[in-house]
């Protein structure tokens, strides 16, 4: 009894050092209080993103948004692409957003019916938002313009992706009441565009 006693009390001074050398050397007392001014959604959103790139080993999973692409009944595979295109710059332009630039990219050097994939990519942006996220933090223009990929999969899935925004969002200090406003604006504009491109409607 008085081992097993002596064995937690040794076990317990371990745990006890471990934590004062972690405490000092990292300076957790510190860092608790940088994380208590996080975003309150700051750490649940990073756990989200973490446990996908546990589950895949892809930290690109973790940071992507996807839905899959319906083919609408009587429509081949391009006319559907062309269609999405539509109704993506439709729906951007309901969220004040517009189209800078695209570029479709066949692998292979050809496309749909000639045999090759597709990969399309799509930039959005509006300059008044813009323009406040970077008088607010200029390395936002690492976020600018918002882009859309479209991918076709060799088993002739087609997917359409957008950057989750959660994180830049809520992943750090709560944004100001503007730029919070402003930037579930765009979240809601980029999503609804990727989801209203994948349905076809």
């Amino acid at each position: 009894m008085k081992f097993i006693k002596g064995l937690f009390t040794f076990v317990g001074a371990i745990v006890v050092i471990g934590f004062i050398f972690a405490f000092v050397k990292f300076d957790l007392g510190t860092r608790i209080g940088q994380v208590s001014k996080l975003d309150s959604q700051a750490l649940p959103e990073y756990m989200k993103m973490f446990d996908k790139v546990l589950t895949t080993g892809d930290p690109a999973k973790g940071m992507i948004r996807k839905v899959k692409m319906v083919i609408p009944e009587g429509m081949t595979k391009a006319e559907a692409f062309e269609n999405a295109l539509e109704i993506m710059d439709d729906t951007a332009s309901e969220y004040g957003m517009a189209l800078v630039d695209n570029k479709t990219m066949p692998r292979n050097g050809k496309l749909f019916k000639d045999g090759g994939l597709l990969t399309h990519i799509r930039s959005y942006c509006s300059p008044y938002i813009a323009d406040v996220f970077l008088k607010h933090s200029g390395e936002f223009i690492g976020f600018m313009p918002c882009r859309v990929g479209v991918v076709e999969e060799p088993n002739g899935d087609i997917y359409i992706y957008t950057m989750s925004l959660e994180l830049m969002i809520n992943g750090g200090y709560e944004l100001p009441p503007e730029l919070l406003e402003l930037a579930n604006e765009v979240r809601s504009g980029m999503y609804a565009m990727i989801e209203n491109a994948a349905a076809g409607e």
